[in-house]
């Protein structure tokens, strides 16, 4: 599968809306993949400006973090000074140890799908585990959300849409390693809450997404303004996030 590298680096234009309107990841998360997790270096593929950086590294973990943006890894690096940064794609990143947990937040999409598996299991200890998990933003009300998702249409916005109703990413990481004999122990867990955000963090969320990236500056300050004269002062969210986990085996 070929990943689109022009869109996977787009986020580093976007870093100030990134940073203030995507949300982090629940702590609870966190703790139960150190948990699942043996003791030892961790590593992060496509950190991003520190999302879920910061939760680990509270932690006190050995962290090491690969980042392809440069623009995004330097925020990174502001938000978590004791992270080890290298720049650059997963791909390419050459291991200096075994891991004991590798995780991706919101970016193993990224990796190309028919090398990623075979990365990880070269990047981990014996009884190393993987952590890959995402954020789902989800408006609420479903007529808000069917009124959204319709600019969305009429701009072309019809993959990673913001506004669409399911994920299957869970699903496709489940179905990789069903039959590798490589990894064990799999686990699927789910987190959600509430939160509420205002109209313009709403919009900035929208400008870190990648679908809405890659149209011109024109077409994405029009929909911009259609999205904004749909919302009002406010957005009820309910945001959710999948996990899953597993170990290699050997």
């Amino acid at each position: 599968m070929t990943v689109d590298r022009k869109r996977s680096v787009v986020f580093g234009e976007a870093v100030e809306e990134y940073e203030a309107a995507r949300p982090g990841y629940p702590d609870r998360l966190v703790t139960e993949v150190l948990e699942y997790a043996p003791d030892g270096p961790v590593l992060e593929v496509g950190a991003g400006t520190g999302k879920a950086t910061a939760g680990f590294a509270a932690h006190g973990v050995d962290l090491t973090c690969v980042e392809p943006d440069p623009r995004m890894a330097a925020a990174l690096t502001r938000r978590c000074p004791q992270a080890k940064v290298e720049i650059g794609i997963f791909e390419d990143y050459v291991p200096d140890k075994a891991f004991a947990l590798l995780y991706s937040a919101q970016a193993w999409h990224w990796v190309d799908r028919d090398r990623r598996w075979d990365l990880a299991h070269a990047a981990l200890a014996p009884s190393g585990a993987v952590a890959v998990f995402w954020n789902l933003y989800g408006v609420t009300d479903p007529d808000l959300r069917a009124a959204l998702a319709a600019v969305d249409r009429r701009y072309g916005v019809t993959t990673s849409s913001l506004h669409l109703d399911h994920s299957d990413r869970a699903e496709v990481v489940e179905h990789e390693l069903a039959d590798d004999p490589r990894f064990t122990d799999l686990d699927y867990r789910h987190y959600a809450h509430a939160d509420r955000y205002s109209a313009g963090r709403y919009l900035d969320l929208v400008r870190s997404i990648s679908a809405y990236r890659i149209l011109d500056a024109e077409s994405r300050e029009r929909l911009l303004r259609e999205i904004g004269a749909l919302l009002g002062d406010e957005v009820d969210m309910t945001l959710t996030t999948d996990l899953f986990l597993g170990r290699r085996a050997d």
